[in-house]
């Protein structure tokens, strides 16, 4: 005989949905937001190396844009940095400015453009990077010509700087032939190739068509609040 009760939970499984299958745990979802780690890396410093791989085991991370930029003042003691560019010491010199530090040195690692002096201590990094707050991504569309759009909104009491970073992902090996790193084959991570200023951003709702990356290259939007300042949104191009 059926019971009141009984009745009830039959109702209850009729209509309830069905259990769903478990998600496969191979596929990870797209982070809701990131957070920037760059280091400014040369050949010829002895430290460097290291910091390369600390900064390979970051950039595994699905939320971490890792990104790394040579520098060349090492290259007085024997051997020309490969990845080294003027424009990459430009912004070093401008994360020094606005920070702590009183100048370049290497490894230096800066997480979300913020300009504290962080020298190569890895659990004192890796605690910054563990308390940093993570940065919205930006907004980037794509036509069906597949061309890419930045969109911004928001007020601006100053103007904001919109970068387009381009990089060989994941790791390559330069074998060092001279100066302080002779003979070592080193260990590089997301070296950065090319650093382009595409325009102010003074607020408001506004539009930014992006350029296509190199075909061999990655590429990244970085939304910086002036030289040497934070960095508010970035994303990786699609």
């Amino acid at each position: 005989m059926l019971t009141w009760f009984s009745v009830l939970a039959l109702l209850f499984q009729a209509h309830s949905t069905p259990p769903q299958p478990a998600a496969d745990a191979s596929v990870r979802a797209a982070p809701e937001a990131v957070i920037v780690v760059e280091l400014f890396t040369s050949q010829g410093c002895p430290l460097c190396p290291a910091a390369n791989e600390l900064l390979a085991e970051y950039g595994a991370r699905e939320d971490v844009i890792a990104l790394a930029w040579g520098v060349n003042y090492w290259d007085a003691y024997g051997w020309a940095d490969q990845f080294a560019m003027p424009e990459f010491i430009d912004r070093q010199k401008a994360y020094v400015d606005a920070g702590e530090a009183m100048r370049v040195y290497t490894p230096h690692f800066v997480i979300n453009g913020a300009p504290e002096q962080l020298r190569f201590d890895p659990a004192r990094i890796t605690t910054a990077l563990e308390d940093s707050t993570s940065l919205p991504i930006a907004r980037i569309s794509e036509s069906e010509t597949g061309a890419q759009t930045l969109s911004l909104e928001g007020e601006r009491a100053t103007p904001a700087e919109i970068w387009l970073v381009q990089y060989t992902p994941g790791v390559e090996e330069r074998q060092i032939e001279s100066g302080r790193n002779a003979g070592l084959r080193m260990t590089h991570f997301n070296m950065v190739r090319s650093v382009e200023k595409l325009a102010d951003w003074s607020g408001g709702d506004a539009a930014y068509g992006l350029p296509e990356p190199a075909d061999d290259l990655d590429a990244v939007v970085l939304v910086q609040d002036g030289p040497g300042g934070r960095i508010l949104t970035a994303a990786r191009l699609p």
